[in-house]
């Protein structure tokens, strides 16, 4: 009786441990995160924590804006409370309230600002009324540009971004013509693959040149590639891969069929694509 427990104990745990290694949890899969890139007078601005949206409106760190602006940026605990001093208009703004000060008047905007991980967050709408800014959205780069005339931003506001905007609509063209209706992750590789290559010594240095090497990308050199509009998701997917995110290391090819020359260097298959280092 024993040695039947036994036997059944044994087999468990081997169906156990084995099923480990067919049916593993998707650890870490890749999920859609917005890049929004804020700019002043056309200078990226550094930030420590990222602007969001939410509810339809988008979110800003209030203090590295309004030093970017030449405003000094206070805080007093006991209110909750924000003071901006552009030197020309001295504004009060509350946590988790809607009503703000400029020059002691009373203004109202329809979204409260937030606090989010320590950062007083705000809608773009109240710097604009409130710093006499104009400022527009580039929903095909996700950027928000803020303009103010006289003003030069200082050097310690500006980000060395390492990418300009043209990088990420050819990355997000290429993106679309190959890895169209693929996965995240597929069009996230597909974007890094082009990356490596940008900083491999073998390839061409730059976004526009490797999608345009001849030979490489067939789709880049069809009629309408260089009109081509990107899609909403490959926008995103490429800013991820220029703002750092990557799935394939320093994958440099990848293919719709096996590459039996290079399969000492596979890497992963994702979808129907075989990546390569």
């Amino acid at each position: 009786m024993q040695g039947r427990i036994r036997y059944k104990l044994i087999v468990f745990l081997f169906v156990l441990v084995f099923s480990g290694f067919i049916s593993k949890p998707n650890v870490g899969a890749i999920s859609e995160h917005i890049y929004i890139t804020v700019k002043v007078n056309d200078n990226c601005i550094k930030m420590d924590e990222e602007p969001y949206i939410k509810d339809g409106r988008t979110f800003v760190s209030i203090r590295f804006v309004a030093e970017a602006l030449n405003a000094k940026v206070g805080w007093v605990d006991e209110k909750k409370m924000v003071t901006i001093d552009d030197g020309y208009n001295y504004i009060e703004i509350f946590i988790n309230n809607k009503e703000y000060s400029v020059n002691a008047v009373k203004q109202v905007i329809d979204v409260a600002p937030e606090i989010c991980k320590g950062r007083t967050m705000v809608p773009l709408k109240l710097i604009s009324e409130s710093l006499g800014c104009s400022i527009e959205w580039d929903g095909e780069t996700y950027t928000v540009a803020v303009e103010k005339s006289g003003i030069k931003v200082p050097d310690t506001s500006i980000r060395n971004r390492g990418y300009t905007d043209e990088d990420l609509i050819w990355l997000s063209r290429i993106v679309t013509v190959e890895a169209r209706g693929a996965s995240i992750e597929g069009k996230l590789a597909v974007a890094n693959v082009v990356l490596n290559r940008v900083k491999s010594p073998v390839f061409p240095n730059t976004v526009y040149d490797v999608i345009f090497q001849r030979g490489q990308f067939p789709p880049a050199h069809k009629n309408g590639f260089k009109e081509l509009q990107p899609p909403r998701d490959c926008v995103i997917v490429s800013k991820m891969a220029l703002e750092g995110v990557n799935n394939i290391g320093k994958c440099l090819y990848f293919n719709n069929a096996e590459f039996p020359s290079r399969s000492g260097s596979f890497y992963k298959k994702i979808g129907g694509e075989y990546f390569y280092n």
